[in-house]
């Protein structure tokens, strides 16, 4: 196989490969990637459908804007019957005979300097349908993220309530024997009971809130509710600290954000417009071309030719052109205002942004170290426990107190994700 075919099959079959990756893990809905459910969210949303197909209607637009100025050419054909009438011209009887009218008719448009600018608006109305697309992706993208991070987290914590409650069951059982060996009371059995019977009850929540959050991640997909699904990205993956202080460190250029690319456009569109009531004023130039072949009755035929140039020269419309001017300037002004506006709230949000993603940082460090010491100290507990150096009453606290830091570092965590993901969008970096 040559290589120039070669290249050509791998560049139709690697996205008609990954597509089918996507598709069929949804289908299966039992494995999915951050990537895929993104993917998935972008090619199915309705939203965005509608919004490319208004990209569509403005190509129309584009060619409708463009075919103003090209040739048009019209044809037509008639025929007239008088019904054998005479016309009298001073006591001389003429009768009139049937017609038949062949035209043709060609007209171009030699100069418009409204049709010149027609054009580019139309083009800057098809860029500004393109932007509100990209936005309304970025919306969907930051949806996903985010309930792609909270599930992950949800299922953190019912992990690792489980897995506490698995210990603390065990050691019921232990503490349950030693009270029928006599070596405990009967309330170090019933604080550990109660402590079960909270944790089980903890779980039962916990995967009621799994449950809520999955499903509202499948209604961001598109998917049925209790549609199986099992999300592959570990939340450890998304954690890495490097590419977090390098967001925060990054310099912000408002012309690289979305939603400011989307006005710039619109104030170019505006000028455009102003543009165009400018030149209302200006005269215009066309010419044509028609051809009648007319045959009557009898054999009589006559074939006219005529040419000809039109100028056009608007004088005066009552002060219509003028107010239609006066308009669009301030409408240009008021978008040139609220541009400004624009560029000082997003700057603004930047600021804020990157004092939440460092505050996030800040806590995640700080929540880490709690759950070290946490951890470490439920350990030493439990041994001290099983030896009878501490109460029930103390070992439960700890247990409290490990669950509590690992609860609070689990939400460091979502919190950490979400400012990384509110400021990426900011920049317009969102994947």
């Amino acid at each position: 196989m040559k290589k120039g075919v070669f290249m050509t099959f791998v560049a139709i079959l690697v996205p008609w490969f990954l597509q089918a990756q996507v598709s069929e893990a949804v289908n299966e809905a039992q494995n999915l990637t951050l990537e895929q459910a993104v993917a998935f969210a972008v090619e199915h949303n309705k939203e965005l459908q509608a919004s490319q197909l208004n990209i569509e209607l403005r190509n129309k637009m584009v060619t409708e804007a463009i075919s103003q100025g090209l040739p048009q050419i019209n044809a037509s054909l008639a025929y007239n019957t008088n019904f054998g009438r005479e016309l009298d011209f001073g006591g001389m009887a003429m009768k009139m005979k049937d017609q038949m009218n062949l035209g043709v008719s060609v007209s171009q448009l030699l100069f418009s300097g409204q049709w010149i600018l027609g054009i580019q608006t139309s083009k800057i109305a098809k860029q500004i349908a393109a932007q509100q697309v990209d936005l309304t992706e970025l919306d969907i993208k930051e949806t996903v993220y985010n309930s792609y991070y909270t599930v992950l987290a949800s299922e953190r914590l019912m992990e690792i309530i489980q897995e506490n409650l698995k210990n603390m069951n065990e050691i019921m059982r232990h503490t349950e024997n030693m009270y029928k060996a006599g070596a405990a009371e009967i309330t170090d059995v019933d604080q550990i009971r109660v402590t079960v019977g909270q944790l089980k009850n903890s779980h039962l929540a916990m995967q009621r809130t799994v449950d809520v959050n999955y499903n509202l991640l499948r209604l961001y997909l598109g998917l049925q509710a209790g549609t199986p699904l099992k999300l592959t990205d570990p939340i450890e993956k998304f954690l890495e600290l490097g590419s977090f202080l390098s967001l925060a460190s990054q310099t912000f250029d408002v012309n690289n954000n979305a939603q400011f690319q989307l006005m710039l456009s619109q104030e170019q569109l505006q000028e455009k417009m102003v543009g165009l009531k400018k030149w209302a004023f200006a005269p215009t130039l066309a010419g044509s071309y028609s051809y009648q072949y007319q045959i009557m009755k009898g054999g009589f035929m006559n074939m006219p030719h005529t040419a000809g140039i039109t100028l056009s020269v608007p004088i005066f419309s009552g002060l219509q052109r003028k107010a239609q001017l006066d308009q669009e300037k301030i409408t240009l002004e008021q978008t040139r205002i609220n541009k400004s506006l624009l560029e000082d709230q997003l700057k603004l949000q930047e600021e804020q942004y990157k004092f939440a993603l460092k505050n996030a940082l800040e806590d995640y460090n700080w929540q880490e170290e709690n759950i070290k010491v946490a951890r470490k100290v439920l350990e030493n507990y439990q041994h001290k426990y099983n030896a009878g150096a501490i109460s029930s009453l103390d070992l439960t606290q700890a247990n409290t107190n490990y669950l509590t830091a690992e609860n609070n570092f689990t939400a460091a965590c979502l919190t950490l994700l979400q400012a990384q993901t509110q400021l990426e969008k900011l920049y317009n970096e969102l994947k």
